[in-house]
Order: C-alpha cells, then structure tokens, then sequence
C-alpha cells in the first residue's frame, strides 16, 4: 500500500509543520520555532522541503487546505490569531488596498512584506484576514462584487502613484 500525501515524515505531521511556520511567519526565529517539535535545523530543512514538495505536486489541494486552516489557527499577527481577526480588526476595504498595493508595488520591487508594513500588518495578520474575508465573500457574493469595484480603484492609485520606472537610480 502507498503512503498516503498526508503521511507524517520524519515523524512531523502536516500539521506540526504548518505550525512551525506560522510562528516563524510570526516573527519567531526559525530555531525557537522548530524546538517546539523537537527538531534541530538540519531535519527542519529536509521536513520542510519535503512538505513543500507535497504541497506543490498534490493536485487536488488537500494539503493547501489543511495547511491553511493549521497555519491559520497557530498565526499571530499584530491583530492576534486567526480565531480572533473578523470585520472589526480588519475592514473589508483596507484588506483588498493591502491586496492590490502588495501586487501593484511589488512588480514595481518592493517586498511584500515591507507593502504589509505600510498597512499595519504581518505575513500572519495578512494570512489570517485573507482567510477570514476569502470565507465571507464565499457567503456574500455582493463583496465579490465590490471586491472587483475595490480592486480598479486602489490599482488606479497605486499605479499613478508609482515612477515610470521603479529601477531609474540603476545604472548599467
């Protein structure tokens, strides 16, 4: 019988992984965070390659899901945990600025986490309000509709905002 995808390796299980991560996402240091499974840096690099591995050849996405909702829960932001960010930590509008800034300036190289600072916010608080809203415009098909409203404005402020050529004081 074949192993199944969400077979621990190692002995760490999928969701000890996505743990581990969400604390570094977090802003633990990646050596306090892997000694909360026990393990030392060289088999966190093999358990996370090979996680990320499994993530990225399975198809049908039953580890992203899982993943989320683990990392999801064990994330905290400035705006706490996953449980604890909804409508009134984060408005709806500010969540799809930070959405199309991080798109808009990025190509433009800026790091998306650097974006994230500008709106108050960490890879964890963006993870976890992305779950919190990707839920709720599942049930209220009229934020989708808004989303999209949302999303040509702010791109047209962030783009006129931006120089013509982000990389002008690069010289070759």
């Amino acid at each position: 019988m074949a192993n199944s995808i969400l077979d621990p390796f190692e002995g760490i299980t999928l969701e000890q992984w996505a743990g581990v991560n969400a604390k570094i996402a977090s802003g633990a240091p990646t050596d306090e965070a892997i000694k909360t499974i026990g393990v030392d840096a060289p088999k966190w690099d093999r358990v996370n390659n090979e996680w990320l591995t499994r993530m990225r050849n399975d198809t049908s996405f039953t580890i992203s899901k899982i993943y989320a909702a683990a990392f999801n829960q064990k994330a905290e932001g400035n705006l706490g945990s996953g449980s604890q960010v909804g409508a009134d930590s984060y408005p709806f509008e500010k969540y799809i600025e930070a959405m199309v800034a991080q798109d808009v300036l990025g190509k433009q190289g800026r790091d998306a986490q650097d974006v994230l600072k500008d709106f108050g916010l960490t890879v964890a608080d963006y993870s976890n309000i992305s779950g919190y809203w990707s839920n709720k415009m599942m049930t209220d098909f009229s934020l989708a509709m808004k989303m999209q409203t949302l999303m040509n404005e702010y791109k047209i402020k962030y783009e006129s905002q931006a120089p013509g050529n982000a990389h002008t004081d690069i010289d070759f």
